[in-house]
């Protein structure tokens, strides 16, 4: 089986996988994002934190306007998509020196695969109420994770430079 496999990732060519790795990752990362961002309004999460700091700060709701309370609420949600864009920052990062072949970039590319995988999988039975899409999607998302995680790991001496011992900088 790992023959198998091994004779497909070279026959997509290793330099190429690498490339749709990073732009398949990359999309997935966006559709995530606004999946995210769906589930983050349809609970109303902003809300929820709103009126949870108040009542921590023994304040009443009721002490704000509703202006004031829109202004928070409209804040937590700008600081919720601020950090989905910090996460895609983060994985552009790493996907970009991964496509540069360190060695340490495709490590969290492997790890991250790995994870996302399990991660869409429990999805599937905490479908967070977004529909029967967003199971669909997460069932999908496991086979390509699970492809790119034995792509990534199959390929790793094809894809990255790999230093030389007593060598640093890589």
């Amino acid at each position: 089986m790992k023959e198998k496999l091994m004779a497909h990732f070279m026959k997509v060519e290793p330099r190429r996988f690498v490339v749709i790795t990073v732009i398949v990752l990359f999309i997935l990362d966006v559709i995530n994002c606004f999946y995210l961002k769906l589930y983050w309004m349809s609970k109303g999460m902003s809300t929820i934190l709103v009126q949870e700091s108040v009542k921590r700060s023994s304040l009443m709701i009721e002490d704000f306007s509703r202006d004031t309370l829109l202004e928070m609420t409209g804040f937590v949600d700008n600081t919720f998509a601020f950090f989905l864009i910090i996460i895609l920052a983060n994985n552009l990062f790493f996907y970009f020196f991964y496509l540069k072949k360190k060695l340490w970039a495709q490590g969290y590319v492997l790890f991250y695969t790995l994870t996302a995988a399990l991660f869409s999988l429990t999805f599937i039975f905490d479908n967070a109420n977004l529909g029967f899409g967003w199971v669909i999607y997460n069932t999908m998302t496991i086979f390509v994770y699970v492809y790119l995680y034995f792509g990534v790991k199959m390929l790793k001496k094809e894809t990255v430079i790999i230093p030389v011992s007593g060598k640093k900088g890589q």
